[in-house]
């Protein structure tokens, strides 16, 4: 597996681990001062982080870096974060991942006509593949699952379209900046974004809240996970791969909450779920050839043209 492929999914796994202790804290905090203090903490470590490992330089990054960070940021750190969680509001939980799982298609549409990549009998299989693992994992449970409102498939709709923008605006970007810069930078601008919901939900919780140690705990473990883990592998990865790939791997995202329910949650595991995750390895297999194929291509044409050169 090639290394933007393995931190493509090292993020998705991230992601995933994050989605079991963020709905445990979602039973305590209101959305925005929960998001507003775990991106904190990831900016917190980040920036120093970011200054020591690629020497940041903050106040020489220029508008257009700081404008490309705060896009980034605000279509997940604000818009995807915002539209999942109200779409759980209005959504059962089965509809909300059954809806998730249509981003790879989405990245896979949208960087045809944004990017302009070049669209593969393995990449579209491989999509479909990730597609229907998570469909063969969401479907059996739709008889137990709740009524979904239009209005709740409208926000994850606007979920999805907002984290696959993220991989096409980013793909473009990410070439821009190191990769722990660009984490912190999203990081600080997203607790900007933030900020002005949270000062009005203080007004809504007991902050005695704050002094229990297992809600700083899952406090904490989210903030790696879903902020510092995730973004970091997120920008080591786009450049190594396309906006299409980053989209499939998404896919690994419901696959390993399930597998963290299982683990943290005692929730019981189904044969959907392992047949899920026989197809998402699959896809992942699938895209993996097809990024060897396309570097191959790439680097036999570099041959050529030096021997031709010569």
């Amino acid at each position: 597996m090639s290394k933007g492929l393995l931190f493509i999914v090292i993020s998705m796994m991230s992601i995933g681990l994050s989605i079991p202790i963020g709905g445990v804290m979602m039973e305590q905090f209101p959305v925005f001062i929960f998001s507003f203090i775990t991106i904190l903490i990831a900016t917190i470590i980040l920036i120093p982080f970011s200054k020591i490992t690629e020497n940041t330089k903050w106040t020489k990054l220029g508008k257009k870096n700081f404008f490309g960070m705060f896009m980034q940021a605000l279509l997940t750190v604000t818009l995807y974060t915002v539209f999942q969680l109200y779409g759980l509001t209005y959504a059962s939980v089965i509809s909300v991942g059954i809806i998730t799982s249509i981003t790879p298609a989405v990245v896979l549409i949208l960087s045809l006509f944004l990017l302009r990549e070049r669209l593969s009998l393995k990449k579209s299989f491989a999509v479909a593949l990730a597609i229907i693992a998570v469909l063969v994992m969401e479907l059996p449970s739709v008889e137990g699952g709740g009524k979904s409102s239009i209005l709740g498939i409208v926000f994850m709709l606007a979920a999805v379209v907002s984290l696959s923008l993220f991989f096409i605006y980013a793909k473009k970007f990410s070439v821009e900046l190191p990769p722990f810069t660009l984490a912190a930078g999203l990081c600080l601008f997203g607790t900007l974004q933030t900020l002005p919901m949270t000062i009005y939900e203080l007004t809504t919780i007991d902050l005695a809240l704050f002094t229990e140690g297992g809600t700083w705990l899952g406090i904490i473990f989210y903030a790696f996970t879903a902020w510092i883990s995730a973004y970091c592998f997120t920008f080591l990865a786009l450049p190594k791969i396309n906006a299409s790939t980053a989209g499939m791997a998404t896919a690994v995202i419901p696959i390993v909450a399930t597998a963290g329910a299982i683990l943290f949650l005692g929730e019981a595991l189904r044969v959907a779920d392992m047949i899920g995750l026989v197809l998402v390895v699959a896809s992942i297999i699938i895209a993996e050839s097809q990024e060897r194929s396309v570097k191959s291509t790439v680097d036999e044409g570099l041959v050529m043209n030096n021997v031709k050169a010569k």
